[in-house]
């Protein structure tokens, strides 16, 4: 039993680290010391020389105390070592350990004579201590199988036993009347008495402290289990937790056919604007709400779940009729209709439901869990529509999608990609300045395809990366070719911005097209910065090191577009079109952008407005003084042909 502890003990130590492993290492010498002196001493009881015997006191209790160390020091390197010849030191100094106690046991062993000693038999009881002890500790270091510690206990047991029976035939007694039984000595009824009394304590501690750590062992492990299956801020199980739970859905779908079930996929509309507006803090208090009104809505056996970061997931066993899940959607719209209140301040949440059962789309349960992400996303992009039942015509528009996208994929090396450019002019002189590319799509199949179709896409699927690349070496490659000097507005996504090697491959782009960087000006838009700002400040500070300009696009629409204009380094305003249309009509319209050009002035960055149209816009703008315009007035997107004749006629065009 002994060995079997220490050698569990042992394996669970060298698995371990930290406190966790010097409190193991103890536990496992101490259980281990007191198995071989104990061993040994009840051998001793059982043997009777036919005189009168007795065991001195001290070197009894000393032969304990070198065991439990020798133990120790021999499991503090197998733990701590990290040579590969730990194994057999670790093995022998226990074998030697074990020899130890037992030959200092037989020195306290006192009878009327000597024990004469055979020196070939001692050597081998050591030996075949320290070859049995080493196999140990590779059954420890190196299992095969779980259960291998219980071959590694087997082993220290012959182990022990080698020592202490090889080493009991390895003496004669020779009496003489010149040696006295001290009176000091400990009988065997005594002995007998200490020696299962202190191996009753020391096991009965070893026990206790192995069964408190295996029990701490168990709470760690079921409180990382825990942490990996659940949402740390609503408490919720999570992705991890619901993929464990399909398993058992499927198997029911697939074994009764009268068992149904229902999926409801739930997103959070404008969660971004609350994070945006209130702060994290905010969005944090709204999942936590959000959460506890799922969980009251639910009934028991049903599964509620926070699979990403604004999106839950609600499965309903046991349906019968899927106006039940209606009935469930209404009164969760009910309640998420309820406003939030943060701080004694109302916060107004809507979601966006999709819906799937095995009544009526399919008995897989994965699938399932897809088409109500489908109808979510439907219900999402779907202004007036709360919740959506999955259905065909979603399968067929997402396949198309899937289609669209592959299209999309491959359009630049079938050529189907141009740029467009959009002329950008001075408002006083209305001569051109530059231009800005606008990428185009000419699909063979469906013709023309609008960029606010595919962008979206193309920005979802992550192909917006490669899409900006070859827009940014297009339009640098046409703007090099030249002969007048006019700038070169070019959009950069936020995915693109985020790359850690987007200022490389700027700066590749411009040495190879052998564009002036005065020339190029990348256009972002509040979206690119404000979800890491420290990153995005270090990316801009090293495009306008190598001469790059960078204009805010689209100012305006954002939340916190004041704020990025004082931390961030632009070199343009770009007034989004919604405040330019008839802004001649709109006192609220032109009272933004007439803060916006005194905003520009104060802060000395030049100001250009967007999507001008008629001469009245343009007239206004003129009369307070904004610098730059760009709209259908002076004509719409070019193509290539027509821009780079006008980029190269002596000439400036001038619009009055």
């Amino acid at each position: 039993m002994g060995s079997l502890l220490t050698v569990r003990l042992a394996r669970r130590m060298v698995t371990s680290n930290g406190r966790r492993r010097q409190w193991q290492l103890f536990l496992a010498g101490m259980i281990g010391g007191t198995t071989i002196w104990s061993t040994h001493f009840v051998a001793m009881l059982a043997y009777n020389p036919g005189y009168p015997h007795g065991y001195e006191p001290v070197l009894t209790l000393l032969s304990l105390a070198v065991a439990f160390s020798g133990v120790l020091a021999s499991l503090a390197i197998l733990a701590y070592w990290r040579s590969a010849i730990n194994l057999i030191a670790g093995g022998f100094l226990l074998g030697l350990s074990i020899a130890a106690m037992h030959y200092m046991g037989m020195l306290a062993y006192k009878l009327p004579g000597e024990l004469v000693w055979d020196a070939s038999i001692l050597r081998a009881s050591i030996l075949f201590g320290g070859i049995f002890s080493a196999l140990a500790f590779h059954r420890v270091k190196h299992p095969t199988t779980k259960y291998c510690w219980i071959g590694g206990g087997i082993l220290m047991f012959l182990a022990i036993n080698a020592v202490h029976f090889i080493g009991m035939t390895a003496f004669e007694i020779e009496l003489s009347p010149l040696v006295e039984v001290p009176e000091q000595i400990l009988p065997d009824t005594t002995l007998g008495i200490m020696v299962f009394g202190v191996t009753t304590i020391l096991f009965f501690v070893g026990f206790v402290g192995m069964s408190i750590e295996t029990n701490v062992e168990k709470e760690a492990l079921a409180r990382v289990d825990h942490i990996a299956s659940h949402d740390q801020l609503t408490g919720l199980p999570n992705r991890v937790m619901l993929t464990r739970k399909a398993d058992g859905f499927s198997k029911a779908l697939a074994e009764d056919p009268t068992y149904r079930l229902a999926v409801v996929s739930i997103d959070l509309r404008k969660f971004k604007e609350i994070n945006d507006l209130r702060g994290n803090r905010a969005g944090d208090a709204v999942l936590i709400q959000i959460a506890r009104r799922l969980l009251l809505s639910c009934d028991s056996g049903e599964v509620v779940a926070r699979t990403g970061g604004d999106e839950f997931v609600v499965v309903k066993p046991g349906l019968r009729r899927l106006d039940e899940v209606r009935a469930f959607c209404d009164r969760l719209l009910a309640q998420i209709a309820e406003p939030i209140m943060f701080h004694e301040s109302p916060i107004a949440v809507s979601v966006a439901i999709g819906v799937a059962s095995s009544l009526e789309d399919g008995t897989e349960f994965p699938g399932l869990l897809q088409k109500a992400d489908l109808a979510m996303h439907r219900a999402k992009a779907t202004p007036g529509f709360d919740c959506i039942f999955y259905n065909s015509e979603i399968d067929r528009q997402n396949r198309d999608r899937l289609v669209l996208l592959n299209d999309l994929r491959h359009a630049a090396s079938r050529g189907e990609l141009e740029l467009y450019y959009q002329l950008q002019n001075d408002v006083c002189t209305g001569a051109g300045v530059g231009f800005e590319a606008l990428l185009r799509w000419n699909h063979p199949d469906r013709g023309r395809i609008s960029p606010s179709e595919f962008i979206p896409l193309a920005e979802e699927s992550g192909l917006i990366r490669d899409l900006g690349l070859w827009v940014m070496k297009t339009a640098c490659r046409e703007a090099a070719r030249w002969d007048r000097p006019l700038g070169i507005a070019v959009n950069v996504s936020p995915q693109q911005l985020a790359q850690p090697s987007f200022v490389e491959q700027l700066s590749d782009i411009l040495i190879e097209t052998a564009l002036a960087p005065e020339r190029l000006e990348i256009e972002i838009t509040e979206a690119s910065i404000i979800d890491d700002q420290d990153h995005a400040l270090k990316i801009m500070h090293r495009i306008r090191k190598m001469g790059v300009r960078i204009a805010m696009d689209d100012f305006g629409t954002g939340f916190s577009s004041l704020a990025m204009l004082q931390a961030f380094p632009f070199d343009k305003i770009k007034i989004d079109q919604g405040f330019i249309r008839d802004v001649h009509l709109f006192s609220e319209r032109a009272a933004i952008v007439r803060a916006t050009l005194l905003l520009g002035n104060a802060l000395k960055i030049p100001v250009l407005a967007e999507g001008v149209e008629v001469a009245n816009e343009l007239s206004f703008l003129r009369r307070e003084r904004c610098q730059f315009v760009q709209g259908f007035f002076f004509g719409k997107p070019m193509p290539v042909e027509e821009a780079r004749a006008l980029a190269c006629d002596a000439s400036e065009a001038k619009v009055s």
